[in-house]
């Protein structure tokens, strides 16, 4: 089994998601995500560096304020 965990990616899923300067480059995850499937054939998980903040937050004790930081953030697409 494989887990892709994307971040904000531009793309049409989200209001403005194309051209939001938050959001990572569709092309750049793109290349990110083959890089790392060529790269760690084994892995499990794929984890751009863009998502990591988000992944890990609960992890290294920066749930909460990632957490707020992040609705504060998506709050002003809508």
């Amino acid at each position: 089994m494989l887990e892709l965990i994307p971040p904000y990616v531009a793309t049409e899923l989200m209001n403005g998601g194309t051209s939001d300067p938050r959001a990572m480059p569709l092309d750049q995850f793109i290349a990110e995500v083959m890089t790392i499937l060529k790269t760690q054939p084994e892995a499990t998980e794929i984890c751009v560096e863009n998502v990591k903040r988000l992944r890990f937050a609960a992890e290294i004790g920066h749930y909460d304020a990632v957490f707020q930081g992040l609705n504060q953030a998506m709050a002003g697409l809508h």
